[in-house]
C-alpha cells in the first residue's frame, strides 16, 4: 500500500501536468479539496519558498509543502497549487524538511545572518562615537542601542523544530563562537564547555524534551527535521504589468486550511545586475530583527500570528525573506523586478563596508562635535566672567579619552551583567562611573580656575556634553538611516 506521502506525490504530478483534478465536495479556495468532515482534521504544517530571479525572464521556483492529517489514517486526498504564467521544467519528489533546507536554504539563512552581523556591529561602531562626543551624560539614551548591536554576536540557533513534547535547535559551534553565552542561552550545563570546544566546525541539537508514557504509535510533529513532505520544483515567466515584470507567489491559498500554517518562510534572491520590490500581507504582530540573548525575535513567537522580514545585500546581489507563523495568508505576495539601480549598487556597496564605513563616520563627526561644543559654547554657558581662560583646545582630547578607556574596563564587565539580565543596574552603573568621572575630572582640572563659580563651571560642562551628544545622536541616526544599517 502506497504511504500518505506517496499519494499525495502522485497527485500532486497528476494536478499539476495533466491539469486532471478531480473536484470532491469541499471549503476550499484554491487549495486543498476533500471531504468536509477529512479537512478539518489536515493542516498544513510548513511552507518554504525560494524564488531565484534569472537574467532570462524567468523566475525558479522550489517549494517545500507538509500535510499533517491528524486521523492517525492514511486517506486519499487531491490538490492544486498556481504555478505562474508558462511554467516548464516541473518536477515534484518526495523529501523531509532537513533535507530540503539543507540543499536549498540553509546557505542563504547564513547571508541573511551575516547581513545582519554587519549591519549590527556598523550600529555598534556608529553609536560608539558618542563616547568621543562626551556623551557619557547620554547613557541610558544611547547605550541600549549600542548593546544592541552586539546580537549578531549572539549564538542563535540555525532552525528550531518542535513536537508535542519536544523543542530540537541547531546550532553551528565555530570559532567565534561564545561558548559562555550558547550555554546560557540554552540552559546547557558548564561543565560541557570544554566538549563544545573540541566539535568547532560541526552543528549540535539541543533538545529540550518532556517526557511521557507511550500510549499510541505517535503523531507526526508539525515542525520535525525528519517531517515528510513534497519539494516542487518549476520555472515560470515573469508576467509584463504597469510597474514592470512581475512575479505573483501563490502565497493566498494558506485561506484554503481550516488551521493556521505553523510556519512559511518565503525567499527571494535576485542577481547583483537584478533589484526587485516585494509586496507582502502583514500578519500578526511584527517580530523583525534580533535580541542581545534570544537570537531572530520571532523564534519566541512561533506558537502566536506574527511575522519577520530579513535582507541582506553585497556582491552576491540581494536576498530577501518574509517568515510568518501560526497564519492563514488570504493575500499573494507579489514581486516586482527592476533593473539594478545605481541606488542599488551603491546600497550593495555599502553593506560591503558598512563597519569600517561607520567606525570612520564615528571617529571624524564624534571628535569633530565635541571640539566644536568644547571652543564655542563652553565660553557662551560660562558667561561674561570667564575671559576664556583655561580653555585651550587640546583639554578637550581628556574627556574622549577617559570615556574610551571606561568603557573598555570596566565597561566590559559590566556588558557581561547585561547579557545575564541584569540590564537596569548595568546601565545605571555605567551612568554613574562615565558621567561621574568626567565631571569629576573637569572639576580637578578646570573647576576653580575659570573665573566663574564651581557650580557654574559644572553646569557648563554638563550643557555643553549634552549639547555635542546630543547633535551626534540625531546626525549618526539618519546617517544609519541613509545607509541601510537601521
Amino acid at each position: 500500500m502506497l504511504s500518505v506521502t506517496k499519494k499525495i506525490a502522485l497527485s500532486m504530478v497528476l494536478a499539476c501536468i495533466t491539469a486532471l483534478i478531480v473536484f470532491i465536495p469541499v471549503k476550499a479556495d484554491g487549495g486543498l479539496l476533500v471531504p468536509y468532515d477529512l479537512w478539518a482534521q489536515l493542516k498544513e504544517g510548513q511552507q518554504i519558498a525560494v524564488v531565484t530571479l534569472r537574467n532570462d525572464g524567468n523566475a525558479k521556483m522550489d517549494l517545500f509543502i507538509s500535510i499533517l492529517d491528524k486521523t492517525q489514517q492514511s486517506h486519499d486526498i487531491t490538490f492544486f497549487l498556481p504555478l505562474g504564467a508558462s511554467t516548464s521544467n516541473f518536477y515534484a519528489v518526495e523529501q523531509n524538511i532537513s533535507d530540503f533546507d539543507n540543499d536549498n536554504t540553509r546557505g542563504l539563512d547564513k547571508i541573511l545572518r551575516d547581513g545582519a552581523t554587519a549591519r549590527q556591529r556598523a550600529v555598534q561602531a556608529l553609536f560608539s562615537g558618542t563616547l568621543l562626543s562626551n556623551g557619557g551624560i547620554l547613557v541610558p539614551l544611547w547605550t541600549p542601542m549600542l548593546l544592541s548591536g552586539c546580537a549578531a554576536a549572539e549564538p542563535k540557533p540555525e532552525a528550531s523544530y518542535q513536537t508535542e513534547s519536544s523543542q530540537i535547535s541547531i546550532y553551528d559551534i565555530s570559532e567565534d563562537t561564545d561558548l559562555q553565552a550558547l550555554i546560557s542561552t540554552t540552559g546547557l550545563h558548564s561543565s560541557v564547555q570544554d566538549t563544545l570546544s573540541r566539535l568547532v566546525g560541526q552543528q549540535i541539537a539541543v533538545v529540550k524534551l518532556q517526557t511521557h508514557p507511550q500510549t499510541s504509535s505517535g503523531d507526526s510533529s508539525y515542525r520535525n527535521q525528519s517531517e515528510p513532505g513534497l519539494h516542487l520544483s518549476w520555472y515560470s515567466s515573469f508576467v509584463a504589468t504597469e510597474s514592470g515584470p512581475a512575479y505573483t507567489y501563490p502565497l493566498g491559498t494558506g485561506g484554503a486550511w481550516s488551521k493556521p500554517i505553523d510556519l512559511t518562510r518565503v525567499y527571494v534572491v535576485a542577481p547583483t545586475n537584478a533589484d526587485f520590490k516585494v509586496r507582502y500581507p502583514a500578519l500578526g504582530s511584527q517580530q523583525s530583527g534580533y535580541d542581545i540573548i534570544e537570537g531572530a525575535r520571532i523564534a519566541n513567537y512561533y506558537q502566536v500570528p506574527s511575522y519577520a522580514v530579513d535582507e541582506a545585500r553585497g556582491s552576491f546581489g540581494r536576498v530577501w525573506r518574509v517568515t510568518y507563523t501560526q497564519s492563514n495568508p488570504t493575500d499573494d505576495i507579489v514581486i516586482t523586478i527592476k533593473p539594478e539601480s545605481v541606488w542599488s549598487r551603491l546600497q550593495n556597496s555599502i553593506a560591503e563596508s558598512a563597519l569600517p564605513i561607520a567606525f570612520l563616520f564615528a571617529l571624524i563627526v564624534g571628535l569633530v562635535l565635541w571640539f566644536l561644543s568644547w571652543h564655542y559654547l563652553m565660553p557662551r554657558f560660562l558667561g561674561k566672567y570667564n575671559n576664556g581662560r583655561r580653555l585651550q583646545w587640546y583639554f578637550a582630547l581628556i574627556y574622549p579619552a577617559i570615556n574610551a578607556t571606561l568603557i573598555i574596563f570596566p565597561g566590559s564587565i559590566l556588558y557581561v551583567f547585561f547579557l545575564i539580565g541584569l540590564t537596569v543596574p548595568s546601565l545605571a552603573v555605567l551612568f554613574l562611573i562615565l558621567a561621574g568621572v568626567s565631571i569629576g575630572v573637569f572639576e580637578l582640572i578646570h573647576g576653580g580656575r575659570l573665573g566663574v563659580s564651581r557650580g557654574v563651571a559644572t553646569r557648563a560642562f554638563v550643557f555643553v556634553s549634552l549639547a555635542s551628544s546630543g547633535a551626534y545622536l540625531i546626525l549618526s541616526f539618519a546617517f544609519a538611516k541613509l545607509i541601510g544599517i537601521l
